[in-house]
């Protein structure tokens, strides 16, 4: 086991002080609908980053970037729909402002963990996620429940700490005021937004099932791969595409 000095103990330190807040950031960006931003702000400028999801992952540069570039879209799309059926309301607001109006997207994290690597070059993050958000769909607004995971690998790179792999993958994600074990009840449909359903996100080009959303009759599934001391990124697992489960 390496040993460290005094120094050493206090720049590790903040380095994981530094970890919590990149991610507490991104929590904060998601509310401000920032996603659009969130690829050159935090991501690494490496070619071999993953993000994964529930359905499979995003892997390398161009797929993480695609994916976000599917999030900004929904937001203009949804922005341009809420600006639409509710014209009174958006009439003096200018349109720079109408993007992310009237949207919701909480992504609180707690319960973390963070590791440094021995050699300070990687580290490892992993959070629990208990939030709650808001989707247009062909019946209007509609909230959800979010709860589920950040797990992460990351990578120091020119002084700063920057995302290399990153899951986001949750247990629940299901409509409000329902019952997370039964089918949520579907609204009626609204005319004005009836166009939201031509919209879908790039698919990951792993496509596989990372982890299945709760049901009642799901099988017992672990948190993810909790971070553990580790020497250099060779000596432990990863969080990236490489690492594909069932």
């Amino acid at each position: 086991m390496r040993q460290f000095t005094a120094d050493q103990r206090m720049d590790r330190w903040l380095d994981r002080r530094e970890i919590r807040n990149l991610f507490g950031r991104i929590s904060a960006d998601y509310i401000l609908k920032e996603e659009r931003n969130m690829y050159e702000k935090y991501w690494s400028a490496r070619e071999d980053v993953c993000l994964g999801t529930n359905e499979g992952y995003y892997c390398g540069a161009a797929a993480v970037q695609g994916y976000y570039k599917g999030c900004d879209e929904r937001v203009a799309l949804e922005s341009r729909l809420l600006k639409a059926a509710f014209p009174k309301q958006y009439e003096q607001v200018p349109e720079e402002q109408v993007y992310g109006a009237g949207m919701m997207d909480w992504k609180p994290l707690d319960t973390e963990i963070v590791v440094i690597a021995g050699d300070g070059e990687t580290a490892k993050a992993l959070f629990a996620v208990r939030g709650t958000y808001s989707r247009i769909t062909k019946a209007g607004p509609v909230a959800y429940w979010q709860w589920g995971w950040f797990a992460a690998d990351c990578v120091r790179e020119n002084g700063a700490w920057k995302i290399w792999h990153l899951l986001t993958v949750n247990d629940i994600d299901h409509q409000s005021g329902s019952r997370f074990s039964e089918p949520a009840k579907p609204f009626d449909d609204v005319p004005e937004f009836a166009e939201i359903e031509s919209f879908s996100m790039p698919e990951p080009n792993v496509k596989t099932t990372v982890r299945s959303l709760y049901s009642p009759d799901r099988r017992y599934t672990p948190a993810p791969r909790m971070p553990e001391p580790y020497e250099t990124f060779a000596d432990t697992f990863s969080y990236g595409c490489e690492e594909v489960k069932a």
